[in-house]
């Protein structure tokens, strides 16, 4: 499993140096449409060693901000190649906690400090990678920045230059072609356009081969039943508690019907560690499924029990993008596993925590990723693991809107 890249396992600062981890966290960010990802002033870095001397993950909180708790993490990986040089995937914002982390921990000589990134890559189309792709890659201005086919932006289609993004070029399907080649795999899933053919989802799976550490964005996250360490405690006490600012709103608000259901009894004063797992229970559905079924909100451990411990495609990608385009995706997805299989023993999202087979169980790695894409062989299936369909309401009132539309297939 994941080591910690310090004594307190998340590499952040000591916490009587308030003033400088201040500092260090500052990253302004106002971009986004139609709003900006959060936090808007401050984000804390925290990091894993996912194998040692060759694979780390860094990872900051993301989400939408109004104190709803509609929040998650976003992760970057860096590999660092045989010759030493370092190989960026879907990079985060570049505080300064971060540059010094990177140094610390994978930088070269004696005490690290001296960072030789070779690549950054892009590997998605979804718009809260690509934010930090610009501003991360000109720390590096030697390191080529290589991206995803079918970049976008909206409301107005720009050019990856606006964003500060010079591509030294795109990625192929097979990765036959890209400078790393000798040492990292890649198979690209590439879907056909939607909305009025200006949205092409598109993301690439990389295989390191020498750790055996693949590498997704948003295909399918793992669910732990822990959180990840880059979302505040208090901010999970305050979702999970019955008395917090979302559980409050949704009552008076009687959203769906959910004003005089029953809550989980989070009591962040007298059982706060409880309070804290009904929270991530809380924020992982919402951060799926963006707006599940109040029965679930106010009571989420049966929603929750469906996705934890398990890979699973993100509800709004499987209703909106997915589910239309089945063939390509478990076409994607059988591949990954019959000529990976054999290899693959750790699987990193662009979200949640990282997954770890044990020592000498690397096909399990491998066969949990595939279970997520059952559904791909069926014509009209959704994931097993959205275990109340109830969940999914919402989204699937934004989909028939997009069909009257015609802005995806109906």
């Amino acid at each position: 499993s994941a080591s910690g890249l310090d004594d307190t396992n998340d590499g952040s600062f000591p916490e009587d140096d308030a003033d400088a981890m201040r500092m260090k966290r500052r990253y302004v960010n106002v971009t986004g449409f139609p709003f900006p990802l959060t936090p808007l002033l401050s984000r804390k870095t925290t990091g894993k060693t996912l194998v040692p001397g060759r694979v780390w993950t860094f990872e900051q909180e993301q989400g939408i901000g109004l104190g709803l708790g509609v929040s998650t993490s976003v992760v970057m990986s860096v590999v660092k190649l045989r010759d030493g040089r370092l190989w960026v995937h879907d990079p985060i914002a570049p505080t300064a906690e971060l540059m010094e982390l990177l140094a610390k921990h994978c930088g070269s000589g004696a005490k690290g400090s001296k960072l030789d990134v070779a690549y950054v890559v892009l590997a998605t189309t979804q718009y809260e990678h690509k934010i930090f792709a610009g501003p991360f890659s000109r720390r590096f201005p030697k390191a080529q920045v290589w991206v995803a086919p079918g970049q976008f932006s909206f409301p107005v289609n720009l050019p990856n230059q606006f964003f500060g993004i010079f591509p030294a070029g795109e990625l192929d399907a097979d990765g036959s072609s890209m400078p790393w080649r000798d040492e990292i795999d890649t198979k690209l899933l590439r879907l056909p356009p939607l909305f009025w053919r200006s949205y092409t989802y598109c993301e690439a799976a990389f295989l390191h081969r020498d750790s055996g550490a693949m590498f997704v964005t948003d295909a399918a996250v793992f669910v732990s039943e822990q959180p990840p360490e880059a979302v505040p405690r208090e901010t999970l006490r305050d979702l999970g508690a019955e008395d917090g600012f979302t559980i409050t709103l949704l009552r008076l608000g009687n959203y769906r019907g959910g004003r005089d259901l029953p809550g989980a009894g989070g009591d962040r004063t007298n059982a706060p560690e409880l309070c804290e797992r009904i929270g991530w229970n809380r924020m992982a559905l919402f951060s799926l499924f963006i707006a599940p079924d109040a029965r679930n909100i106010l009571r989420p451990k049966r929603s929750f029990a469906g996705l934890a411990g398990k890979f699973v495609v993100s509800p709004i990608v499987f209703m909106v993008v997915f589910q239309h385009h089945r063939g390509l995706v478990s076409e994607w997805a059988n591949a990954i596993v019959a000529d990976w299989g054999d290899e693959i023993e750790h699987v990193v999202s662009a979200h949640f925590p990282a997954f770890s087979a044990e020592r000498g169980e690397r096909r399990i790695a491998a066969r949990k990723f595939a279970e997520a894409f059952e559904w791909a062989a069926t014509s009209d299936e959704t994931p097993k693991e959205f275990v109340d369909t109830n969940d999914l309401k919402s989204l699937e009132l934004v989909v028939r809107v997009l069909r009257f539309l015609k802005a995806v297939p109906p």
